[in-house]
């Protein structure tokens, strides 16, 4: 079925995408520390891969809504994104691993691989993970649902700050 083989020589070498991802930025680092503390400026932080290497970097941090992160993924990309979903003292985070649906085939496969090593090494901490191939996957009221039941404690949807109802 796929018989049209048009992979561009020039896009950088894909062998070269191979296994591996290297996640040493402290960009990365400082940005994902940022979403990590409650009452932080940055909510959510966008990463991807610098050109068709596998090394990751930080594409752009935000104090805003889902919806503001939503517009920094890109359909040709794979991002990895991390959200604090809730913004309290028991904060609670998202983890969106991305491919956008324009992504060469011989790249989407690094998400099984690299996804896991970016959970694991660089988020570190979340509750709740979203596998997105377009905005339609992020619908935050949704995601929220996810969020909520993950966690035990129920939180007001009406308040942004996430407060436990008792």
């Amino acid at each position: 079925q796929m018989s049209h083989h048009t992979s561009k020589v020039n896009e950088g070498n894909v062998q070269s995408t191979g296994g591996d991802i290297d996640t040493s930025s402290p960009e990365v680092d400082a940005a994902i520390q940022a979403v990590r503390t409650p009452g932080s400026e940055t909510r959510w932080a966008v990463l991807g891969y610098e050109g068709n290497t596998g090394k990751l970097k930080l594409v752009e941090t935000g104090d805003g809504p889902l919806e503001d992160l939503r517009d920094e993924l890109s359909d040709g990309k794979i991002h990895y994104a991390y959200w604090r979903a809730v913004d309290s003292q028991a904060p609670k985070f998202v983890y969106i691993s991305w491919v956008g649906e324009g992504v060469p085939t011989t790249r989407k496969g690094l998400v099984n691989t690299h996804g896991h090593i970016v959970a694991q090494k660089v988020m570190k901490h979340f509750h709740v993970q979203i596998n997105a191939r377009n905005g339609d996957d992020l619908d935050e009221a949704a995601i929220m649902k996810k969020v909520q039941s993950a966690g035990g404690s129920s939180y007001d949807s009406g308040n942004s700050k996430g407060v436990i109802v008792q």
